[in-house]
């Protein structure tokens, strides 16, 4: 565990085959979370096919929880992380409640997602602190202000996304996104499975992205 992360959210989505029922019975759900998550709000988002949905949204602001959930989607979010294992625990224990109280049993998508945000010097180069997946070849480092780079690639047996971006600012912010899911058809009993195995899939990718140098900032010894 790093003093230091530059972590700013964690999100575990399910997708599933659309059910109307989730929406005309959310008040259940609401019944459920009440104590966890008091405030209710609603927002529309659009989807893959370019259609937009409207979505429930369940927050916990002093804990900085918040659960999302459409007709064809359920989504756990937290942007206060300590450990992996309390962050699976809510997770497993909202998603079973969750499928338990709609019978949603089988799934189209499984996603665990870690969104980084690492702050640099502007006087120091990106080098110092990271290995980025791309070449400076062409455009010199010290020359580069900007970029942005998406990944698509198997890790580990299963589908990985990674983006990256450098943005420029006062403080240079280096972007970090590692999206690690799966489109095959899988089961509730998988989930403890496949958020071990996204979570150390995100893990090496984040470790093998920066250098020796920031891992000694993020253990507060520089």
């Amino acid at each position: 565990m790093f003093l230091h992360s530059p972590l700013r959210e964690v999100a575990f989505e399910l997708r599933f085959p659309p059910r109307l029922r989730v929406p005309a019975e959310i008040w259940r759900l609401q019944d459920q979370l009440v104590q966890a998550y008091p405030e209710v709000g609603k927002e529309a988002t659009m989807q893959a096919t370019g259609a937009v949905s409207d979505v429930a949204v369940f927050q916990n602001s002093e804990e900085r929880r918040v659960i999302k959930v459409s007709h064809s989607n359920f989504v756990i979010a937290f942007t206060r992380y300590v450990r992996f294992d309390d962050f699976k625990s809510e997770v497993l224990r909202q998603t079973e409640q969750f499928c338990g109280l709609f019978g949603i049993e089988e799934f189209s998508r499984i996603g665990l997602r870690y969104v980084n945000e690492i702050a640099l010097p502007n006087a120091e180069p990106l080098s110092k602190y990271l290995s980025p997946s791309l070449s400076f070849t062409s455009f010199p480092e010290e020359l580069v202000d900007q970029f942005a780079v998406e990944v698509f690639a198997k890790y580990r047996e299963h589908p990985m996304t990674v983006r990256s971006a450098l943005l420029p600012g006062l403080v240079r912010t280096y972007v970090l996104d590692i999206d690690c899911h799966t489109s095959a058809r899988s089961s509730a009993a998988e989930h403890p499975i496949l958020l071990d195995r996204f979570h150390e899939s995100a893990q090496r990718v984040f470790l093998d992205h920066v250098t020796e140098e920031y891992k000694q900032v993020m253990r507060g010894r520089k």
